[in-house]
């Protein structure tokens, strides 16, 4: 390996509700990803098996050129660019998430889709990150999300919906034409679950069972397939994203050990 390459490696840690995984990506070789997910133990906090990850696992051990974290929250809130003034952040996610232990407000701006994200991260766990990386950059889940499915709605008639299955919960993202609708999460453990939660919000925004169509993603292909299934009984335009259709002209094609969040980070070019 060269030292261009070395010199060109770039880490993405990955933190979700209950879940760690690191993802390096270093251009030039055959295989140019590496993806770890952590075992993580569950009787002790999520900052605590950060710590002993960054103390025991090779791969955030060595140096990189970038550090992206991908943070996979339900706590996040959209506000308009127009509105936007990021002295605001922290009084914003207080107002929206009241009850939520302290933490780091972090945002990021959306300027194709003209919205900014504002998201929190556990205090201990931001500190953890900084310490042994103090350039890494902070996104949350639905940034790169709302990027990536933004430019995809632009293809074919009619308003789509996104539904995003990840861990035991769901992200819906709503677009007419790349012009973002609606963003929310819900704790979804069923596939029946996810089927009313889907229906409720389609409903709401007035969507078309006819002109209008749903978009099924997930890091779990069953639950994805079982959905379609069921779903397809009501609304007349569903589909199951195949991953390797998407990513087809991308570095990640294929690779479906890689949660699909973080896959968008990788080829968004945040």
């Amino acid at each position: 390996m060269t030292e261009t390459t070395v010199n060109n490696k770039s880490l993405s840690i990955r933190v979700c509700s209950n879940g760690l995984s690191f993802c390096v990506y270093a251009p030039g070789v055959e295989e140019p990803f590496e993806y770890k997910e952590w075992d993580v133990n569950h009787t002790i906090s999520l900052a605590a098996n950060l710590k002993e990850a960054l103390n025991t696992e090779p791969l955030l051990k060595q140096e990189y050129q970038r550090v992206n974290v991908l943070v996979t929250t339900p706590n996040f809130t959209t506000v308009p660019v127009a509105a936007f003034q990021k002295e605001d952040i922290e009084s914003v996610y207080k107002f929206m998430f009241p009850k939520d232990k302290p933490c780091r407000v972090s945002y990021n701006v959306l300027r194709r889709s003209g919205i900014a994200i504002v998201f929190g991260l556990d205090k201990n766990i931001y500190q953890l990150i900084l310490d042994d990386f103090p350039r890494a950059r902070f996104y949350a889940s639905a940034s790169t999300l709302i990027e990536f499915f933004s430019e995809r709605s632009l293809f074919g008639p009619g308003k789509k919906m996104f539904v995003y299955i990840h861990e035991k919960e769901i992200t819906l993202y709503a677009f007419s034409q790349g012009r973002m609708l609606y963003v929310n999460n819900f704790s979804a453990s069923s596939v029946y679950d996810i089927q009313y939660f889907t229906l409720n919000v389609w409903k709401e925004l007035g969507f078309s069972q006819v002109e209008d169509s749903l978009h099924i993603v997930g890091d779990k292909e069953t639950r994805c397939n079982e959905l379609a299934e069921k779903i397809v009984y009501f609304l007349q335009n569903v589909s199951v994203i195949d991953r390797s259709d998407d990513f087809k002209d991308k570095l990640t094609a294929g690779n479906t050990a890689i949660p699909y969040d973080l896959q968008t980070l990788l080829v968004c070019g945040f």
